[in-house]
């Protein structure tokens, strides 16, 4: 084989290795572009699980006695002596006490502290804090200064 031709054959060999490794290169790195764009795409976010409401407060035992207290207090009770006075307790924590010898209503409001204490505030006056013992016909209101003042359910639950 004459020496120009092997040259040339090589050199086309060479040449066409040459242009396969560019496009072999060209190519990669345009999937290297396209795996980094891809890589770059904001991710969606992921759905946010439920939230699951705490359960409600079990109420405590002294929560518990004071309901039953007040079920037991609302309505109007009428006092054996002093003429008649009555006292209303209403479902909204408010208190009406009528003196019967007045014939004034006295209207405020009340708290129940415990299941022997109650604290009535008058609007004409200061808050006092109360003894009191109540079943389904009759109630017991004891003053700060230890006087009993016994009722009888007159009208309410």
């Amino acid at each position: 084989m004459p020496e120009g031709r092997g040259e040339r054959k090589n050199m086309k060999k060479s040449s066409f290795c040459g242009i396969v490794g560019l496009l072999l290169l060209v190519a990669l790195l345009g999937c290297a572009g396209t795996l980094q764009q891809e890589a770059v795409k904001p991710q969606e976010p992921a759905p946010q699980p439920a939230t699951v409401a705490p359960p409600p407060p079990v109420p405590d035992e002294s929560e518990m006695i004071r309901s039953q207290a007040k079920e037991m207090l609302l309505g109007k009770w009428r006092r054996q002596a002093q003429g008649g006075d009555t006292i209303e307790f209403m479902e909204d924590g408010t208190v009406t006490l009528f003196s019967a010898v007045e014939r004034v209503a006295y209207p405020g409001s009340y708290r129940l502290l415990d299941k022997d204490q109650i604290e009535i505030t008058m609007k004409k006056g200061s808050t006092l804090t109360w003894g009191y013992t109540v079943t389904k016909g009759d109630l017991t209101l004891t003053t700060p200064t230890g006087v009993e003042m016994k009722y009888k359910r007159y009208r309410g639950k």
